[in-house]
Protein backbone atom coordinates (compact mmCIF):
# COMPACT_ATOMS: atom_id res chain seq x y z
CA UNK A 1 0.00 0.00 0.00
CA UNK A 2 1.30 3.42 -0.93
CA UNK A 3 2.11 5.84 1.87
CA UNK A 4 2.93 9.57 1.92
CA UNK A 5 6.63 10.31 1.70
CA UNK A 6 9.34 12.30 -0.07
CA UNK A 7 12.18 10.88 -2.18
CA UNK A 8 15.18 12.66 -3.71
CA UNK A 9 17.95 11.69 -6.14
CA UNK A 10 21.40 13.23 -6.36
CA UNK A 11 23.21 12.43 -9.60
CA UNK A 12 26.98 12.88 -9.86
CA UNK A 13 26.59 15.24 -12.83
CA UNK A 14 23.99 17.44 -14.45
CA UNK A 15 22.52 15.73 -17.48
CA UNK A 16 20.79 17.49 -20.39
CA UNK A 17 17.91 15.05 -20.65
CA UNK A 18 14.85 14.90 -18.40
CA UNK A 19 15.80 13.53 -14.98
CA UNK A 20 13.91 13.06 -11.74
CA UNK A 21 15.23 15.21 -8.90
CA UNK A 22 12.54 14.40 -6.33
CA UNK A 23 8.93 13.45 -5.89
CA UNK A 24 6.52 12.96 -3.05
CA UNK A 25 3.12 12.82 -1.47
CA UNK A 26 2.41 15.34 1.28
CA UNK A 27 -0.72 14.70 3.35
CA UNK A 28 -0.71 17.44 5.98
CA UNK A 29 0.53 20.83 4.78
CA UNK A 30 -0.90 23.60 6.96
CA UNK A 31 0.01 27.12 8.12
CA UNK A 32 3.61 27.95 7.35
CA UNK A 33 3.94 25.74 4.30
CA UNK A 34 5.08 27.47 1.13
CA UNK A 35 7.77 27.94 -1.50
CA UNK A 36 8.93 31.07 -3.31
CA UNK A 37 10.17 30.50 -6.85
CA UNK A 38 12.42 33.55 -6.70
CA UNK A 39 14.31 32.35 -3.63
CA UNK A 40 14.65 28.60 -4.07
CA UNK A 41 18.08 27.07 -4.43
CA UNK A 42 17.10 24.43 -7.00
CA UNK A 43 17.65 26.72 -9.98
CA UNK A 44 16.86 25.28 -13.42
CA UNK A 45 14.24 22.86 -12.12
CA UNK A 46 10.63 22.28 -13.19
CA UNK A 47 7.84 21.45 -10.73
CA UNK A 48 4.44 19.77 -10.95
CA UNK A 49 2.14 19.76 -7.92
CA UNK A 50 -1.43 18.39 -7.77
CA UNK A 51 -4.00 18.67 -4.97
CA UNK A 52 -5.64 15.52 -3.61
CA UNK A 53 -7.55 17.13 -0.71
CA UNK A 54 -7.92 20.57 0.78
CA UNK A 55 -7.01 23.72 -1.12
CA UNK A 56 -3.70 25.42 -1.71
CA UNK A 57 -2.96 28.72 -3.35
CA UNK A 58 -0.39 29.97 -5.84
CA UNK A 59 0.61 33.47 -6.91
CA UNK A 60 2.01 33.63 -10.45
CA UNK A 61 3.11 37.12 -11.32
CA UNK A 62 0.18 39.36 -10.42
CA UNK A 63 -2.39 36.54 -10.56
CA UNK A 64 -3.55 34.45 -7.60
CA UNK A 65 -5.12 31.03 -8.10
CA UNK A 66 -6.77 28.62 -5.68
CA UNK A 67 -5.59 25.04 -6.19
CA UNK A 68 -8.40 22.77 -4.94
CA UNK A 69 -8.67 19.00 -5.28
CA UNK A 70 -8.45 17.97 -8.93
CA UNK A 71 -6.21 20.91 -9.85
CA UNK A 72 -2.47 21.33 -10.01
CA UNK A 73 0.15 23.68 -11.35
CA UNK A 74 3.29 23.73 -13.46
CA UNK A 75 6.11 26.16 -12.62
CA UNK A 76 9.83 26.54 -13.21
CA UNK A 77 12.59 27.70 -10.88
CA UNK A 78 13.46 30.49 -10.91
CA UNK A 79 10.27 32.33 -11.85
CA UNK A 80 7.87 34.81 -10.26
CA UNK A 81 5.64 32.43 -8.33
CA UNK A 82 4.84 31.50 -4.74
CA UNK A 83 2.67 28.58 -3.64
CA UNK A 84 1.49 28.17 -0.07
CA UNK A 85 -1.18 27.05 2.39
CA UNK A 86 -3.70 29.94 2.55
CA UNK A 87 -4.44 31.73 5.81
CA UNK A 88 -8.14 30.93 5.42
CA UNK A 89 -7.49 27.22 4.84
CA UNK A 90 -10.10 24.92 6.39
CA UNK A 91 -8.25 21.61 6.40
CA UNK A 92 -4.73 20.31 5.66
CA UNK A 93 -3.54 20.50 2.08
CA UNK A 94 -2.78 17.06 0.65
CA UNK A 95 -0.91 16.92 -2.65
CA UNK A 96 1.51 15.01 -4.85
CA UNK A 97 4.49 16.62 -6.53
CA UNK A 98 7.55 16.00 -8.62
CA UNK A 99 10.63 18.06 -9.36
CA UNK A 100 12.42 17.48 -12.68
CA UNK A 101 15.64 18.89 -14.03
CA UNK A 102 17.61 19.00 -17.27
CA UNK A 103 17.30 21.07 -20.44
CA UNK A 104 14.46 18.86 -21.66
CA UNK A 105 12.51 19.50 -18.45
CA UNK A 106 12.54 23.25 -19.02
CA UNK A 107 11.60 22.89 -22.69
CA UNK A 108 8.78 20.47 -22.00
CA UNK A 109 7.38 22.57 -19.14
CA UNK A 110 7.42 25.58 -21.48
CA UNK A 111 5.46 23.58 -24.04
CA UNK A 112 2.92 22.35 -21.49
CA UNK A 113 2.39 25.81 -20.01
CA UNK A 114 2.07 27.29 -23.51
CA UNK A 115 -0.62 24.76 -24.41
CA UNK A 116 -2.74 24.76 -21.25
CA UNK A 117 -1.49 27.47 -18.93
CA UNK A 118 0.19 27.01 -15.53
CA UNK A 119 -2.97 25.60 -13.88
CA UNK A 120 -3.94 22.06 -14.88
CA UNK A 121 -7.12 20.12 -14.14
CA UNK A 122 -6.88 16.36 -14.12
CA UNK A 123 -9.49 13.71 -13.35
CA UNK A 124 -8.51 11.07 -10.81
CA UNK A 125 -8.32 8.34 -13.46
CA UNK A 126 -6.53 10.40 -16.10
CA UNK A 127 -3.39 9.04 -17.75
CA UNK A 128 -0.96 11.59 -16.21
CA UNK A 129 -2.12 10.71 -12.69
CA UNK A 130 -2.05 6.99 -13.41
CA UNK A 131 1.53 7.31 -14.63
CA UNK A 132 2.49 9.48 -11.66
CA UNK A 133 1.33 6.80 -9.25
CA UNK A 134 3.28 4.18 -11.23
CA UNK A 135 6.38 6.33 -10.88
CA UNK A 136 5.68 6.91 -7.18
CA UNK A 137 5.28 3.17 -6.59
CA UNK A 138 8.50 2.44 -8.46
CA UNK A 139 10.39 4.80 -6.17
CA UNK A 140 8.62 4.34 -2.83
CA UNK A 141 7.80 0.62 -2.89
CA UNK A 142 10.06 -1.01 -5.49
CA UNK A 143 12.97 1.26 -4.53
CA UNK A 144 14.08 1.77 -8.10
CA UNK A 145 16.97 4.19 -8.32
CA UNK A 146 18.39 3.76 -11.82
CA UNK A 147 18.45 7.26 -13.32
CA UNK A 148 17.88 6.11 -16.90
CA UNK A 149 14.94 3.87 -15.96
CA UNK A 150 13.29 6.65 -13.97
CA UNK A 151 13.91 9.13 -16.79
CA UNK A 152 12.05 6.85 -19.21
CA UNK A 153 9.08 6.78 -16.84
CA UNK A 154 9.31 10.56 -16.38
CA UNK A 155 9.36 11.18 -20.14
CA UNK A 156 6.28 8.98 -20.49
CA UNK A 157 4.52 10.95 -17.75
CA UNK A 158 5.47 14.30 -19.28
CA UNK A 159 4.35 13.31 -22.76
CA UNK A 160 1.02 12.15 -21.31
CA UNK A 161 0.36 15.73 -20.20
CA UNK A 162 0.94 16.88 -23.77
CA UNK A 163 -1.53 14.39 -25.24
CA UNK A 164 -4.82 15.87 -26.52
CA UNK A 165 -6.80 13.44 -24.34
CA UNK A 166 -4.65 13.89 -21.22
CA UNK A 167 -7.63 14.65 -18.99
CA UNK A 168 -9.82 11.78 -20.18
CA UNK A 169 -10.17 9.03 -17.62
CA UNK A 170 -9.33 5.48 -18.62
CA UNK A 171 -13.06 4.72 -18.57
CA UNK A 172 -13.81 7.63 -20.90
CA UNK A 173 -11.11 6.55 -23.30
CA UNK A 174 -12.18 2.91 -23.26
CA UNK A 175 -15.78 3.80 -24.07
CA UNK A 176 -14.92 6.32 -26.81
CA UNK A 177 -12.02 4.69 -28.60
CA UNK A 178 -13.83 1.66 -30.08
CA UNK A 179 -15.99 3.97 -32.18
CA UNK A 180 -12.98 6.09 -33.11
CA UNK A 181 -10.99 3.00 -34.07
CA UNK A 182 -13.90 1.74 -36.15
CA UNK A 183 -14.17 5.07 -37.97
CA UNK A 184 -10.44 5.28 -38.60
CA UNK A 185 -10.24 1.71 -39.89
CA UNK A 186 -13.18 2.30 -42.22
CA UNK A 187 -11.59 5.45 -43.66
CA UNK A 188 -8.20 3.77 -44.05
CA UNK A 189 -9.78 0.85 -45.91
CA UNK A 190 -11.96 3.02 -48.14
CA UNK A 191 -9.93 6.19 -48.72
CA UNK A 192 -10.20 5.74 -52.52
CA UNK A 193 -13.99 5.99 -52.38
CA UNK A 194 -15.87 9.33 -52.31
CA UNK A 195 -16.66 9.00 -48.61
CA UNK A 196 -18.83 11.52 -46.80
CA UNK A 197 -19.23 12.15 -43.09
CA UNK A 198 -22.63 10.49 -43.32
CA UNK A 199 -21.01 7.35 -44.77
CA UNK A 200 -18.49 7.10 -41.93
CA UNK A 201 -21.01 7.90 -39.19
CA UNK A 202 -23.53 5.40 -40.57
CA UNK A 203 -20.88 2.68 -40.67
CA UNK A 204 -20.13 3.32 -36.98
CA UNK A 205 -23.80 3.55 -35.99
CA UNK A 206 -23.43 7.17 -34.92
CA UNK A 207 -24.92 10.46 -35.96
CA UNK A 208 -22.74 12.77 -38.03
CA UNK A 209 -22.62 15.43 -35.31
CA UNK A 210 -21.76 12.96 -32.54
CA UNK A 211 -18.98 11.40 -34.61
CA UNK A 212 -17.46 14.84 -35.17
CA UNK A 213 -17.67 15.75 -31.49
CA UNK A 214 -16.20 12.43 -30.42
CA UNK A 215 -13.39 12.63 -32.97
CA UNK A 216 -12.58 16.17 -31.96
CA UNK A 217 -12.51 15.31 -28.25
CA UNK A 218 -10.29 12.24 -28.63
CA UNK A 219 -8.18 13.09 -31.69
CA UNK A 220 -8.35 16.91 -31.59
CA UNK A 221 -9.14 16.68 -35.28
CA UNK A 222 -12.03 16.14 -37.68
CA UNK A 223 -12.82 12.83 -39.41
CA UNK A 224 -12.40 14.41 -42.84
CA UNK A 225 -8.98 15.80 -41.94
CA UNK A 226 -7.94 12.28 -40.90
CA UNK A 227 -9.27 10.91 -44.21
CA UNK A 228 -7.40 13.59 -46.11
CA UNK A 229 -4.11 12.60 -44.46
CA UNK A 230 -4.64 8.93 -45.28
CA UNK A 231 -5.18 9.85 -48.92
CA UNK A 232 -1.99 11.91 -49.05
CA UNK A 233 -0.03 9.11 -47.35
CA UNK A 234 -1.27 6.65 -49.98
CA UNK A 235 -0.38 9.09 -52.74
CA UNK A 236 3.19 9.42 -51.43
CA UNK A 237 3.70 5.66 -51.63
CA UNK A 238 2.23 5.44 -55.13
CA UNK A 239 4.41 8.31 -56.34
CA UNK A 240 7.48 6.46 -55.11
CA UNK A 241 6.61 2.86 -56.00
CA UNK A 242 4.69 3.16 -59.28
CA UNK A 243 5.00 4.86 -62.66
CA UNK A 244 1.34 5.84 -62.71
CA UNK A 245 0.50 9.35 -63.85
CA UNK A 246 -0.11 11.95 -61.19
CA UNK A 247 -3.68 12.34 -62.41
CA UNK A 248 -4.32 8.60 -61.99
CA UNK A 249 -2.75 8.56 -58.53
CA UNK A 250 -4.94 11.43 -57.43
CA UNK A 251 -8.05 9.64 -58.69
CA UNK A 252 -7.11 6.34 -57.05
CA UNK A 253 -6.49 8.16 -53.76
CA UNK A 254 -9.97 9.65 -53.70
CA UNK A 255 -9.30 13.20 -54.92
CA UNK A 256 -11.96 14.76 -57.13
CA UNK A 257 -9.61 16.65 -59.44
CA UNK A 258 -5.88 17.04 -60.18
CA UNK A 259 -5.92 20.63 -58.94
CA UNK A 260 -7.48 19.64 -55.61
CA UNK A 261 -5.03 16.76 -55.28
CA UNK A 262 -2.13 19.13 -55.86
CA UNK A 263 -3.48 21.69 -53.39
CA UNK A 264 -3.94 19.18 -50.56
CA UNK A 265 -0.66 17.38 -51.26
CA UNK A 266 1.25 20.66 -51.10
CA UNK A 267 -0.54 21.57 -47.87
CA UNK A 268 1.03 18.57 -46.13
CA UNK A 269 4.34 18.04 -47.96
CA UNK A 270 5.06 21.63 -49.09
CA UNK A 271 5.72 20.26 -52.56
CA UNK A 272 3.50 19.44 -55.51
CA UNK A 273 3.10 15.73 -56.32
CA UNK A 274 5.34 16.21 -59.37
CA UNK A 275 8.05 17.94 -57.36
CA UNK A 276 7.95 15.22 -54.72
CA UNK A 277 8.40 12.54 -57.39
CA UNK A 278 11.31 14.37 -59.03
CA UNK A 279 13.13 15.07 -55.77
CA UNK A 280 13.47 11.47 -54.64
CA UNK A 281 17.09 11.93 -53.64
CA UNK A 282 16.14 14.79 -51.33
CA UNK A 283 13.04 13.03 -49.97
CA UNK A 284 13.88 9.28 -50.17
CA UNK A 285 10.74 8.04 -48.43
CA UNK A 286 8.34 5.37 -49.63
CA UNK A 287 6.01 6.02 -46.72
CA UNK A 288 5.31 9.26 -44.88
CA UNK A 289 3.06 9.26 -41.79
CA UNK A 290 1.20 12.50 -41.36
CA UNK A 291 -0.35 11.90 -37.92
Amino acid sequence: MLQPGAFAFRLPENLPFLTLDSLGWTADATAGYGNDGRKRRDQGHAIFQYTLNGTGRIDIGSQTYDVPAGCGFLVKVPSDHRYYYPLDGQKPWSFIWLNARGEDALRMWDRMIERQGPIVRLAAGSLPLTLFWELYRAVSVDRRTDAAELSVMLYKWTLSLLKPDANDTSEDIASAHPAIRQAKTYMQDNFASPLTLEDVASHCGLSRSYLCRLFQRIERDSPLAFLQRKRVEAAVTMLRRTDMSIRSIGTQCGFDSPSYFGKIFRQYLHLSPGEFRKRAAEHPYDVVYLD
